[in-house]
Parts: C-alpha cells; sequence; structure tokens
C-alpha cells in the first residue's frame, strides 16, 4: 500500500533589493553594493504542493517534498527522471506538470483504483 507521495518542485532566486554595506572604516571606497536575494517557488509548483498536501491529508498520508534548486534536490530528482516541474510521483507512477485543477482528479483516480 501506497502511504507516501513526493513532490518534486523548484525555488527560484530573485532580487528583493539593493543593499549598500558600509566598510569597516568610513571611506566611501570601503562600501560595498550588494543585491538581497529571496528564494520564491514559482506559482505552478505552489499550487501543486497546495493541493498534494490538501488531499493527503484527507487521505492521511505523508509529503515528501524534493526541492530541485539544491544540489541534493537535483540528484533525487535525476535519479528518478525527473526532468521538470511540478512532478508528483506516488510509487512508480508520476504525474507531471499537471494543472492545479487537474491534479486533484489524477490523485483521486490513481487512489480510487
Amino acid at each position: 500500500m501506497i502511504d507516501k507521495i513526493e513532490v518534486y518542485v523548484r525555488n527560484e532566486e530573485v532580487s528583493v533589493q539593493t543593499v549598500f554595506v558600509r566598510g569597516p572604516v568610513d571611506h566611501p571606497c570601503l562600501d560595498k553594493k550588494t543585491l538581497e536575494t529571496k528564494r520564491v517557488m514559482p506559482e505552478t509548483d505552489r499550487l501543486a504542493l497546495d493541493v498534494v498536501n490538501e488531499f493527503a491529508k484527507e487521505k492521511g498520508l505523508q509529503v515528501r517534498v524534493c526541492d530541485v534548486s539544491t544540489v541534493t534536490g537535483r540528484l533525487k530528482a535525476r535519479f528518478k527522471g525527473v526532468n521538470k516541474t511540478p512532478v508528483v510521483v506516488i510509487g512508480k507512477d508520476r504525474i507531471e506538470g499537471e494543472q492545479a485543477s487537474d491534479l486533484k482528479s489524477k490523485l483521486e483516480s490513481y487512489f480510487n483504483e
């Protein structure tokens, strides 16, 4: 019996703002200009993850999330043959790139077979 669902998603790093950092001595040559970044999940990945989390909660299943933006996540994804996101893996079956509206019905049909 299947007791977990794996979800492969990615996070993108986006610039939030420019930050000026003062040097150790009060001299303009030592000031640095850096970009502050934030990791953001694309809308399609976030919606798919929300649908899977809601479905798993209803069915009492575990959800394992794999972020393919990390080195470990990329290796796990490559091992499973995942090339794009979002991908939902249930046992040996996978649901790739589905819209959130279609994903719930596919999950329902998989667990009602």
